[in-house]
């Protein structure tokens, strides 16, 4: 009995050392999702089966550019559509200290583009890219002072756009994404 005892406590001690190295490799994994400044509505992809084609995002009020700074400026749009994205840059609007994006924050919105060939060149590099995407379910503001609440984050990939002659994107729509494990974030639904 004793032997069994000295192989339980082996055992338990072993179980113990695991347990501590997943929650600690969990811990060290827990992140938010390096995401791109186009926001999609809860609302367009709330019933949406995954791996579905959405011809225009544009139509309606399904979509819009975001800015992770406020920083207006179609250059910094082009630097945040560049792989492999800057939202590590993300400024909270309410709390210039939170510069982790979750689910609960808000995003400022970017005001329409025009076309010049470096957001041409951007967009062309994403094309069949997997990208992840915030989705948002309020809006607050108007124009440029608007600005986006992340209601959970979805993955796509760009199909093809017509900026702004057509003014038309279309994008695959592959799942929503649980980019949860910051601090900032409420936890909610990603959709």
């Amino acid at each position: 009995m004793n032997c069994l005892s000295r192989h339980c406590s082996r055992l338990v001690a072993v179980g113990s050392l695991m347990g501590t190295l997943f929650v600690s490799g969990a811990a060290a994994q827990a992140q938010t999702c390096p995401s791109f400044p186009i926001t999609l509505s809860a609302q367009m992809l709330g019933s949406l089966p995954t791996n579905t084609v959405i011809t225009d995002i544009v139509a309606g009020d399904n979509f819009s550019w975001l800015s992770w700074t406020g920083d207006q400026s179609d250059r910094t749009l082009v630097v945040s559509l560049t792989v492999p994205g800057d939202s590590t840059n993300y400024v909270n609007p309410d709390d210039s200290t939170d510069h982790e994006l979750n689910v609960g924050d808000w995003v400022m919105a970017k005001a329409p583009v025009s076309n010049r060939s470096s957001m041409r060149a951007a967009l062309n590099s994403l094309l069949g890219v997997d990208l992840i995407v915030p989705v948002f379910d309020d809006v607050r503001g108007s124009g440029s002072s608007a600005a986006y609440h992340v209601a959970g984050f979805a993955h796509v990939q760009l199909l093809d756009y017509s900026l702004p002659s057509q003014n038309r994107i279309s994008i695959l729509f592959l799942g929503a994404v649980d980019c949860s494990g910051g601090g900032g974030g409420d936890g909610g639904p990603n959709v």
